[in-house]
């Protein structure tokens, strides 16, 4: 545990964090990069490009100088960026190089000589945390390895088909090229997925949500081909027979099993991991007037997972509705807004008294205004689950 002494010293900086912290990190990469160019095997080069992955870092710090006193606060978030980071193949020994950095970053940034009390303070409690990390992951690591099916490490798989879903969006069916068992995972969980770009000097790993249902002989993600995506346009340009190393289904976006009503909004591709939620409901025996799943796309053409989500719909029976911006052939034209989400959930009697969980993927935008939409028509924020494509940030 840190000292009183500690943890008032690194709360002082917590003001100079606000203003600085986004430069902080940003002059952290810089640094880290610069000193181990091997950790690009590792980062989203494109996330470091576009500062999303600093401005999550920033937030991060800021959250854990905050919480110091209330460690259980940040129990939630340690989570989710454990699994995050099982899905890269983090090492324990990466942390103390990432330590190094981060503390010459706020030396430098804040000009503070070298025998400053913060900085000795930020290492005590950069310690603390990492070995949190290191434990949690560890632990992750050993559960998921010790599953029938599970694996440690990178482990190669074989592209066994491709799916054209829409012009811009494929699926791939993944086998392990062992020809071994897989193991059972969550709805709405992911796979760390690495390749070798022929336009990049590095190994570049992405987390994909499995869109699929457990117990397969096989690991499906649908992927969109993003404009400059390295990985998605490597993907799109696979052919069948290709391999790829995976990692072990991660991720903390699942289902909540004690909610007795679930709706599922789904923006675009973040149709991905709700699918995969939405065969797991249905497993589980939830019954289908108490689920309803509502997708969001550009218009009919662009309907990923059209023909499955509508064969699913006729078999289980759940609520089932369609939002087109563009188009007049779904149930609604337009946005999703409060409006016609309230008059979907009142025309199925999905209540916001506590019975009903609701999970939404999207663009960030999109969920933004989701969120916003949940809050005022009297969700609880423990009833609002969602999941954001890359660095964990604020909606």
């Amino acid at each position: 545990m840190l000292s009183e002494q500690t943890i008032e010293t690194v709360q002082s900086t917590i003001p100079l964090l606000a203003e600085h912290g986004l430069k902080i990190t940003e002059h952290f990469y810089e640094k880290l990069f610069k000193a181990h160019p091997e950790l690009k095997n590792v980062f989203n080069e494109n996330n470091q490009k576009e500062g999303n992955q600093a401005r999550a870092l920033a937030d991060a710090v800021f959250a854990y100088a905050n919480n110091l006193t209330n460690i259980e606060a940040l129990i939630p978030a340690v989570q989710r960026i454990a699994n995050k980071h099982v899905s890269l193949g983090i090492k324990p020994e990466q942390y103390p190089i990432v330590g190094q950095y981060l503390l010459a970053a706020i030396q430098d940034v804040l000009s503070l000589p070298d025998d400053h009390p913060a900085l000795t303070a930020w290492a005590e409690a950069y310690g603390l945390l990492a070995d949190v990390f290191i434990n949690t992951e560890e632990g992750l690591y050993k559960e998921k390895e010790s599953a029938d099916g599970g694996w440690r490490g990178f482990r190669e798989f074989v592209i066994a088909d491709i799916v054209t879903e829409t012009p811009e969006v494929k699926s791939f069916y993944l086998k392990p090229k062992d020809k071994g068992a897989l193991p059972a995972f969550n709805g709405g969980q992911y796979v760390g997925i690495k390749v070798s770009p022929e336009n990049s000097d590095y190994e570049q790993i992405r987390q994909y949500s499995l869109s699929g249902a457990s117990g397969k002989d096989y690991l499906r993600i649908t992927t969109k081909a993003e404009l400059n995506g390295l990985v998605s346009t490597h993907l799109h340009k696979s052919t069948e027979e290709s391999t790829v190393q995976l990692q072990v289904p991660a991720g903390v976006f699942n289902l909540d099993l004690n909610a007795k009503k679930h709706v599922f909004i789904a923006g675009g591709v973040g149709i991905t991991p709700l699918i995969s939620m939405l065969y797991e409901a249905i497993d589980n025996g939830i019954k289908p007037e108490n689920i309803l799943f509502i997708q969001c796309q550009r218009d009919e053409t662009s309907q990923i997972l059209k023909e499955e989500l509508a064969s699913l719909q006729r078999e289980a029976g759940f609520r089932y509705k369609t939002s087109f911006m563009v188009s007049d052939n779904g149930d609604n034209k337009g946005f999703l807004n409060t409006s016609i989400l309230n008059k979907w959930l009142t025309e199925y009697e999905l209540n916001t008294d506590g019975d009903t969980a609701v999970y939404f993927c999207g663009p960030k935008p999109f969920m933004s205004a989701l969120k916003q939409c949940c809050l005022t028509l009297g969700f609880a924020e423990e009833a609002i689950h969602y999941e954001s494509f890359g660095p964990t940030t604020a909606i």
